[in-house]
Formats: structure tokens, C-alpha cells, sequence
């Protein structure tokens, strides 16, 4: 699947669930030259703040060539100094990626000022996983990296809901009160990679070089 048969994928998905099209939110945070093989897929939990943008129209975004996490101003900061923005691009680059290369979404696409103000999380992670199935048929990446490891609607569990693993391993992350998580799945005939961190909002695993080197080994 090329990056464009991947974009008219995603728009057809969408116009077979106009409501969700219309929802607030954004498809990819990445550009569309991200939608070829890489190694990595990168997933956050939600888009949160105030992205103008239904999940219809951000389908235009992603043929724009910008990068969510690089050349948008969030928080009315220059774009790419948000602190969010800043932490995604110092975890990518400590793990030897150039993030601007590196497929990135959220695992639920609807957008919401905070976890415990979305009106139906639950729902949206299933109706926005065949999108991700798109991508990640595209993409074929050897491992989905994740931020946000809590139990409930989380990144965490709304993968292992979809993946079903068989075994999870689960290691504290160096912070009280936070863990890491990885597992391996299937994806139709191939086997991948999920390795989850905490929310790096309220994290930061490049500071820990231990950590770090596990993450790495996970998703190798």
C-alpha cells in the first residue's frame, strides 16, 4: 500500500461513518510521507487542547507535509516548545529516530480537553481502530510505540483490548505510581511489537537511561 492508497483508504473509512468524520479531531499527526514502511508506529492517547479541525477535514493536513509535534503552535507557544511537543521529540531522538520521519497518531482520534471530559472514549477507540489498521497496513512497522500506561482508557488499554496478547510484561518506570508495559501480537499474518510508557506529559523515560535501553530492546 503506498502513502496514497493509504489517504483514499482513510477517506473512504471516514465517508462510511459520517459522524465520527465530523467529530473534532485529527487522523495523523504526521505527514503523509510517513505513511510508508518504517519502523515505528507512535501513538498517543487523544489529540487534546483545541484543533480546529474535524477528523474528516485533518485528512488535508496529512498531505500538507506538517508535523503536529513540530510545526504547530500549541499553548501559544512557538511551534514544536510546547511542553508535550518538546518531551514526544526528546524520546523520539533518544531513541535514534528524526521524529519528522516517524508515523504518529493517537490511538482514539476524537478530540477533548482531558481524559475525563471525553463524552464516549470507550466508544471512539473502536470506531478509530480501522483507521489505525489502515496505517498500520501501510506503515507495517515492527513495533507501535505508545505514551500512556494506565489501566483504563488509556493507550494501554485500548492496544491490549484490540491486540489481545497472550502475556503482558509489565516493569515500574523508575517514577512512583508509573509502569511500563510491553507485549507481543499479532497483526493479520505478521507479529508485532507494543512497548507503552507513561504519559509523557508527566514523564520523561530520556532521562532514564535504564529505561530507555529497555524500550529499545522491546522494540527491536
Amino acid at each position: 500500500m503506498t502513502a496514497a492508497t493509504c489517504i483514499a483508504a482513510l477517506r473512504e473509512r471516514l465517508s462510511a461513518d459520517a459522524s465520527l468524520a465530523d467529530t473534532p479531531g485529527k487522523v495523523l499527526y504526521s505527514s503523509a510521507a510517513t505513511l510508508n514502511p518504517f519502523p515505528i508506529y507512535f501513538l498517543g492517547t487523544n489529540p487534546g487542547g483545541a484543533l480546529p479541525s474535524t477528523l474528516g477535514q485533518s485528512i488535508d493536513d496529512i498531505e500538507g507535509g506538517l508535523n503536529e509535534y513540530l510545526d504547530y503552535s500549541w499553548e501559544g507557544r512557538p511551534p514544536g516548545q510546547a511542553k508535550l511537543q518538546k518531551q514526544v521529540n526528546r524520546f523520539l531522538s533518544g531513541l535514534g529516530f528524526e521524529p519528522r520521519d516517524v508515523p504518529a497518531s493517537n490511538i482514539v482520534m476524537t478530540r477533548s480537553t482531558g481524559i475525563t471530559t471525553h463524552q464516549d472514549m470507550d466508544g471512539d477507540a473502536r470506531r478509530c481502530w480501522p483507521l489505525h489498521q489502515i496505517i498500520l497496513e501501510s506503515v507495517r512497522p515492527r513495533s507501535v510505540l505508545a505514551f500512556g500506561s494506565g489501566l483504563e482508557k488509556s493507550a494501554f488499554a485500548y492496544l491490549r483490548a484490540f491486540f489481545k496478547p497472550d502475556e503482558i510484561e509489565s516493569i515500574p518506570a523508575e517514577q512512583p505510581g508509573f509502569t511500563c508495559h510491553a507485549f507481543k501480537a499479532s497483526f493479520g499474518a505478521k507479529s508485532i511489537n507494543v512497548v507503552v510508557v507513561p504519559h509523557l506529559t508527566r514523564y520523561s523515560p530520556y532521562k532514564k537511561p535504564a529505561i530507555m535501553e529497555w524500550v529499545k530492546a522491546r522494540l527491536a
